[in-house]
């Protein structure tokens, strides 16, 4: 069945564990959804079959889709799924000399409670680590001038153990990077064509690990993400698409296949760093204005937590894959192995778990019959009567619910001594659990009352529990936008450019440094622009927002302030420190107006807003069409754990001012939800679903 649609397309692509997610926008804003099943081997190939899909949709080929195409955005786990499989490229480090052990010492701190925590190996291991004879001080003096023939003799031994790939960080460099700009050209003229990182251009921030870290990974990354991007830029050329494809970062923007092979650093955590944004503005856009948001994105390998406080998502720079902090600005998300794939099983104590083993997208849950054979979450929702067999994933598959039963009575079941069908709820109810621990953790430890949010939610897998978890945290809304199922592929859609910049700059609020903050700012400026020119981004729809990171004198973490405009003067700087007391206030209920501020980084959030962030809001309609629904489905109870029956809707036949009471479950083309008892449901202006619990 083709769409009528009007060109020229905008195309958006999210690549997940176990389904690719895509997004195609006409000119119109008419937005079609699709879901294709990933292939791990080569991620080109899900997001080809899906392009097929899509092509077929809307009644072209898809070279003529893809010629009618003016912008092509991906979100990718490839970054990700590179470091979690050890699939990066052999990097060296130079560091400084007396300096070989900072990704072994790390921090110094733990992540944790226990003293017992076992932290991974360092990222690059001390035989390919070599120390440069120079030292630059903390005020970017230098104390021991760059010994070149004693570099020189470093690099001809790290030659001998054939690096792919050099990571470049000395000592203060981020002050002044002299140092690391003379090594930059020794590297070139001893190892050419290794590509290389300089810390003080891939994270020029004060924390000596935090800096190495993210170095060391970007320079690990270069040589993959640079052959896989290209692969997919010319299978994009030779299938007809002319433009230039874009790239999701970890703060949730996106930028050009340029920017991303020389920082790719910065696609770590690409994936879902997108959903929390779309969220507030989907939000908006049904009613929902206060802008307190919490985003869950469930699929098939994992459920991401993420937090919005008055519309503005929260960051930070601790972001971190198998226990290696990568420290660029990057969405706060937290995640838990909990999503469709997870698999259920019985440890020795005989308790039910289920993840953080995901079943991915081959061989799959049990049900998909790739040859799977273990239970997982989607096994148990079939069971359960929540999944309609003939219809999963817009029809792509269907599913067997004998193999479920038959997997799920095997493993849990029989272990545990309940029937199939007490089995296939506890899986859910485990599963639900850990999401809500998950969300506890990213809102009550860090002082948000989830009572106060909105939870969005979204992912293939998270409609058929979101529901619950609004119920467990005390939260009174649900909303499921139209784009639920795809809804990181639709933040990727409608998102915006985006790049951070960041310089050191340390000074205090007793003695502030008015003209080396101007400085720094105007540098920031600067980058900033030059990066939205490159973008082609028109002058009216850009944006700088500036920013600090601050903490009291004699505190190791800091705060983000922003920084509306230059402190120019007392006045102004009066207004940032005033600023950073509340911040401190509303994030440790406690603030110290007679302590020295230490203000260290200086960053700019370079942006091209997307036209999706001048859409108008749909305010709440007090006018509600209740629908009485007729057909309906056996279910098993999640509490009584015996069947029930709830009535069915199908989300095509749904109509803005609708609304219907649960216990419901409503069908959709790529996902399913579960509106509970107690609630009812509306159709919102933009054909999302408000639940009101």
């Amino acid at each position: 069945m083709t769409k009528p649609v009007t060109p020229p397309f905008q195309i958006a692509v999210d690549v997940g564990g176990t389904f690719t997610d895509l997004v195609l926008r006409d000119s119109e804003r008419d937005t079609l959804l699709f879901k294709s099943p990933t292939t791990p081997d080569d991620l080109s190939e899900g997001i080809f079959h899906g392009l097929a899909l899509m092509a077929r949709a809307v009644g072209m080929s898809s070279q003529e889709m893809l010629r009618s195409c003016s912008a092509f955005a991906c979100g990718t786990t490839a970054a990700t799924n590179a470091i979690l499989e050890g699939k990066t490229a052999k990097t060296a480090l130079l560091c400084t000399e007396g300096f070989r052990d900072v990704l072994s010492i790390r921090s110094g701190g733990r992540l944790g409670f226990s003293i017992q925590e076992d932290f991974p190996l360092p990222y690059i291991p001390r035989s390919l680590t070599f120390a440069i004879r120079e030292r630059v001080n903390a005020e970017g003096r230098i104390e021991i001038e760059l010994d070149v023939d004693q570099a020189k003799e470093q690099l001809k031994a790290c030659a001998l153990h054939g690096p792919e790939a050099v990571a470049v960080a000395l000592l203060w460099s981020h002050i002044n990077p002299a140092h690391e700009l003379a090594l930059g050209d020794l590297i070139e003229e001893t190892l050419p064509g290794v590509p290389y990182s300089l810390s003080h251009r891939v994270n020029p921030v004060m924390g000596e690990y935090k800096r190495t870290s993210a170095t060391a990974i970007d320079a690990s990354l270069k040589p993959v993400l640079k052959t896989q991007i290209a692969a997919l830029e010319n299978r994009l050329a030779a299938n007809g698409f002319s433009g230039q494809p874009t790239f999701v970062c970890s703060n949730g923007g996106r930028t050009s296949s340029k920017e991303i092979t020389e920082k790719p650093v910065y696609l770590c955590l690409s994936g879902p760093s997108t959903a929390p944004a779309a969220a507030c503005r989907l939000a908006a856009r049904s009613g929902v204005t206060h802008g307190n948001i919490i985003t869950i994105d469930v699929g098939g390998t994992s459920l991401d937590a993420s937090i919005a406080r008055s519309g503005r998502v929260a960051t930070h720079r601790e972001g971190s894959i198998a226990g290696h902090v990568f420290g660029v600005p990057s969405i706060d998300v937290a995640t838990v192995g909990s999503g469709g794939g997870s698999i259920a099983w019985v440890d020795a104590g005989g308790m039910l778990r289920v993840g953080p083993e995901s079943a991915g997208s081959f061989p799959g849950p049990a049900c998909y019959g790739r040859g799977g054979s273990r239970p997982t979450l989607t096994d148990a929702n079939l069971v359960r009567g929540l999944l309609d067999p003939t219809a999963f994933a817009d029809g792509q598959m269907t599913l067997s619910v004998e193999s479920a039963r038959a997997a799920i009575e095997r493993d849990v079941a029989i272990p545990l001594g309940v029937s199939i069908a007490e089995a296939a709820s506890l899986i859910a109810a485990v599963t639900e659990q850990d999401m809500v621990a998950a969300i506890e953790e990213l809102a009550i430890k860090r002082g948000f009352d989830p009572r106060e949010f909105l939870l969005v939610s979204g992912g293939g897998a998270g409609g058929l529990h979101a529901a619950r978890l609004a119920r467990e945290l005390g939260m009174r809304e649900v909303l499921f936008p139209h784009a639920a199922s795809v809804l990181c592929a639709y933040g990727t859609a409608t998102g915006d450019i985006k790049f951070d910049f960041s310089l050191t700059r340390v000074t205090n609020s007793r003695n502030f440094a008015f003209e080396a903050v101007r400085t720094a700012l105007d540098e920031l400026k600067k980058e900033g622009t030059a990066f939205l020119d490159r973008m082609g981004v028109d002058p009216i729809q850009r944006e700088l927002r500036f920013t600090v990171d601050a903490h009291y004198q004699g505190q190791v973490s800091h705060l983000t302030v922003d920084v509306p405009t230059y402190p120019t003067d007392q006045d102004e700087l009066a207004k940032l420190i005033d600023a950073f007391h509340a911040e401190h206030q509303r994030n440790y209920s406690v603030h110290a107006p007679k302590d020295t501020i230490e203000f260290v980084a200086w960053s700019v959030e370079a942006i091209g807003l997307s036209n999706e962030s001048a859409q108008t809001v749909s305010p709440k309609s007090d006018e509600l069409h209740l629908l009485s629904l007729k057909r309906k489905r056996t279910t098993i109870d999640p509490v009584t754990r015996s069947e029930t029956s709830i009535s069915l809707v199908a989300s095509a036949e749904l109509e803005p001012g609708d609304a219907f009471r649960g216990p419901a479950l409503v069908e959709d083309r790529l996902t399913s939800l579960f509106v509970p008892e107690r609630a009812i449901a509306r159709v919102t202006a933009d054909k999302g679903i408000l639940v009101e619990l």
